[in-house]
């Protein structure tokens, strides 16, 4: 790895609009509408999660995923935290292979 690319930030993407709507409406439906961890159907119109978060977040279909209001709770402010994580990564990876919830 070149010391260039070891400082290049990091490959995000924000969207906004319509094409976050797009991108909201593919998560919800791939989804089904429902809680990928504890399955509880959720509310058209609550937010999809990053999976990263944090500095790694991006508006990308692999890297999101539908969690109801508990499990996000959990996700980022109890002790299940990690086990949350886990899930979210593990389910993405199914479907998308190494880019599902890769930090870039």
């Amino acid at each position: 790895m070149s010391y260039v690319s070891y400082l290049a930030k990091p490959r995000r993407v924000k969207l906004a609009g319509k094409k976050l709507k797009a991108l909201y409406d593919k998560i919800y439906d791939r989804d089904g509408g429902q809680c990928v961890v504890c399955g509880r159907p959720i509310e058209y119109g609550v937010k999809f999660h990053h999976e990263p978060c944090g500095i790694y977040r991006s508006d990308e279909i692999e890297k999101g995923c539908m969690l109801c209001d508990e499990c996000h709770y959990k996700r980022h402010h109890t002790g299940e935290a990690a086990t949350i994580r886990g899930l979210c990564e593990a389910y993405l990876h199914k479907l998308y292979g190494e880019s599902g919830a890769k930090k870039e």
